[in-house]
């Protein structure tokens, strides 16, 4: 059932002790939540930042709605700042992490009818914007055709302000050229396979694949976009490993045993370099978008004989020339195995893990992004480790979770950061709307309860539940391990458990406390 009351008690979770000079808060205390007091107003505490956090306590919670009330769609969530984003297909939900009264919603399509359909959305991605800091978003929509108007296929970007959700900047590329007629007639929803970001300019480039396999006019297309200038290009047969420094590079190819790596100038679309890499099975983007981009993809060996034809290999790509170092993966049997999900630290570390689904035998793996040379690494084979699942990177600490239960790894060393049991904590002090009291649910067009205004009074009808904005839902009590952080805090989604739950899950916010 939806919880619409705020627990009376916060949870917490101290993820690791408190000691030594990484414990030690940075300098600028400075409050980010934008919030303002008004006469008579308890003030909110400014959060304290921690460089990386290794406590968190939960301090909101926000429900978020079942597209359609049947979609399969899962929220994507972020950490900018002291905000916590979620993304669904019906718009951006963001919480900060000092009180609902900073809780804010912004739509994906703002039409009145059913003329924008919303087929997929982007995870939120820290970015700067103008040197301010922006949620970066994306979503793949499909325009019905009316009067002269032909229908098309469209990826709409748009930049948040992560205080308030106003946007910072916006642009819309049309991608129906480069998909073919067969994609805008299917019924057949579409959607992202890889998302590329440059936290430093805030471009963005997704990957989108056409539903349509059977007469499709192209194979999966990359789109760019620009937040400073509006605009943006789509470059056909390309899938999006990473941005950087205005150099896109991507997996080129009209087939997944077909690829190579090329390097596009963003701005453009223009190819610059192309064929790197040839004669690779399965080359696919594993993310990072510091120094160097990383790639996956095997390679024929006839010496495995029985055992096996194929040999994984990560590959770190300097956008800058072109240069490639490549390391072996130390699993063995890659049959399956053609995917790893790589995570940049923002400092200089990447962390890379196997597709748990795919690969037979897991491995974690850290680079030097400085260099692309591989720091440390195992397998879930090795003697005395477990491979964790990993949630999140930031500033040199590896987020996880073996067992269900949280762990922490130093980026730079790959060792066990130790983790104590969770320990009771003070009620927040943060000034919270009272829920209603005669268990309604806040109605669409009325005054929301729970100290939220929809952004400009828009109701989005593009195929989804209509909402008025975030509702306030229980803190979990038992915390998970974030798949997003910022020094203020993290961000992760509680899954609903059951079917007839009319959510998809609850925004967890968590405040970094150590």
């Amino acid at each position: 059932m939806l919880r619409q009351v705020f627990a009376t008690t916060a949870a917490v979770a101290l993820l690791a002790g408190c000691n030594g000079g990484d414990d030690k808060p940075s300098a600028d205390n400075t409050a980010q939540d934008g919030s303002s007091q008004s006469p008579g107003t308890p003030s909110v505490p400014a959060p304290t930042p921690y460089d990386p956090p290794k406590a968190f306590q939960a301090v909101a919670a926000s429900a978020l709605p079942k597209e359609n009330n049947d979609s399969t769609f899962d929220p994507l969530v972020g950490m900018v700042g002291t905000t916590a984003v979620a993304n669904t297909l019906s718009g951006a939900t963001g919480q900060s992490v000092t009180g609902t009264a900073n809780a804010w919603w912004t739509p994906s399509s703002e039409t009145t009818d059913d003329s924008v359909r919303t087929n997929d959305a982007s995870r939120p991605a820290a970015v700067q914007v103008d040197g301010k800091p922006a949620v970066a978003i994306a979503y793949y929509q499909r325009v019905q055709g009316g009067g002269t108007a032909k229908p098309g296929v469209r990826v709409l970007f748009r930049w948040l302000d992560p205080l308030d959700g106003k946007p910072m900047s916006e642009a819309t590329v049309d991608a129906t050229a480069l998909l073919g007629d067969n994609e805008v007639d299917s019924s057949l929803p579409g959607g992202f396979t890889d998302l590329a970001v440059d936290p430093a300019t805030g471009r963005l480039a997704v990957g989108l694949a056409p539903t349509s396999l059977i007469g499709a006019k192209s194979g999966v297309i990359t789109v760019i976009a620009d937040p400073a200038t509006g605009k943006g290009v789509a470059v056909p047969f390309m899938k999006p490993a990473g941005i950087s420094k205005g150099v896109l590079v991507g997996a080129q190819g009209k087939s997944n045993t077909q690829r190579s790596v090329a390097l596009v100038d963003a701005a453009t679309g223009k190819v610059t370099k192309s064929g790197l890499l040839p004669g690779l099975e399965g080359l696919n983007p594993t993310g990072g978008s510091g120094k160097y981009v990383y790639l996956y993809g095997q390679k024929y060996d006839k010496n495995l004989g029985l055992a096996g034809d194929q040999v994984g290999y990560l590959f770190a790509v300097d956008p800058a020339t072109g240069a490639v170092v490549q390391t072996k993966s130390a699993v063995k049997e890659t049959q399956y195995l053609l995917r790893y999900a790589c995570r940049t630290d923002g400092q200089k570390t990447v962390v890379c893990a196997a597709d748990r689904a795919a690969a037979d035998e897991q491995e974690i793996v850290a680079f030097d992004d400085t260099t692309g040379q591989k720091i440390w690494g195992y397998t879930d084979k090795s003697a005395g480790r477990v491979v964790p699942e990993v949630t999140a990177v930031w500033h040199g600490m590896v987020y996880g979770t073996v067992e269900k239960k949280p762990v922490l790894l130093n980026a730079l060393t790959g060792q066990d950061v130790p983790v104590p049991a969770p320990t009771p904590s003070t009620p927040p002090t943060d000034p919270v709307s009272p829920a209603p009291t005669d268990g309604s649910t806040p109605t669409e067009g009325g005054t929301p309860t729970d100290g939220v205004t929809p952004t400009d009074g828009v109701t989005p009808s593009d195929g989804v539940t209509p909402t008025s904005g975030p509702v306030p839902a229980q803190p979990d009590d038992e915390l998970l391990s974030p798949e997003s952080v910022s020094e203020y805090g993290g961000a992760y989604l509680r899954e609903d458990d059951l079917a007839s739950d009319p959510t998809a899950g609850t925004l967890q916010v968590l405040k970094a406390v150590g």
